[in-house]
């Protein structure tokens, strides 16, 4: 991204469906960042690297992120990152891998392999099946999660809480204790979420930034970084697919 002829760029497609977002194509360097999605990371072939917000190097295969853990991917080559919502399936089966650290090198046999004639919705419901049956998600908090996801950029928290017979105090604890980070970071990762695919349908970046409810693209740039650790200008270029279709399209 600094120019300099051996420095790789993030070039590849990204791939949205219900509850998850992937990525792949080649890695370049990111800044340290933290994001709602519980995050997997696959190198193509060898290893990759994750570094941790403490400065530890994490190496392997394949590797998880819990949501809200400070990290920043410094591998080169190609790499599949898949990010899941934190209350959906695929993320109940995610974090039985993870044990109770923030970032863990995983055994890649513990992935069914993507057959060669598999669409990626094909593959991620098979991963998600084989999680652990979890508690339900108390049904206020799904009633909220709803509702917000109508609107992320311009719901309101506090209404919200009132349609679902909570206040808002109770709403953000039950978000805290049964999602594992903040409800308002939540909400900021369905509007990068809106943002990402309006770009991937070709908008601009302030047009992308409306989309998702952000007041301008500046403050869409400050949420992607801290999110992310990319700027949104890079995700543009990074190819997006433009036929990409939610998982209750294609199952």
């Amino acid at each position: 991204m600094d120019g300099h002829p051996d420095t790789m760029a993030w070039a590849g497609t990204i791939t949205f469906g219900d509850g998850w977002a992937v990525y792949r194509g080649s890695a370049a360097d990111n800044t340290l960042h933290a994001h709602a999605a519980i995050q997997v990371v696959f190198a193509e072939a060898g290893s990759a690297t994750v570094v941790s917000g403490k400065g530890e190097d994490h190496v392997g295969a394949v590797i998880l992120i819990r949501p809200l853990a400070e990290h920043a991917l410094t591998s080169r080559g190609n790499v599949t990152l898949l990010y899941a919502e934190p209350q959906s399936p695929l993320a109940f089966r995610l974090s039985d891998l993870a044990a109770q650290a923030d970032i863990c090198v995983i055994d890649p046999n513990a992935f069914p392999a993507q057959r060669p004639d598999e669409d990626l919705p094909h593959w991620i419901g098979r991963v998600a099946e084989r999680h652990d049956a979890k508690p339900p998600l108390d049904r206020r908090l799904r009633h909220a999660l709803a509702l917000l996801a109508e609107t992320p950029g311009t719901a309101s928290i506090s209404e919200t809480s009132r349609r679902c017979d909570l206040s808002e105090s109770r709403l953000r604890t039950l978000a805290r204790e049964q999602l594992g980070l903040p409800l308002s970071t939540w909400l900021v990762w369905r509007k990068l979420e809106r943002a990402a695919r309006a770009m991937n349908d070709g908008e601009t970046l302030a047009m992308a930034a409306a989309a998702g409810g952000f007041a301008d693209q500046a403050h869409l740039a400050r949420a992607m970084r801290r999110m992310f650790g990319i700027t949104p200008r890079t995700a543009q270029s990074s190819s997006l697919r433009r036929d990409s279709r939610s998982v209750q399209e294609l199952m």
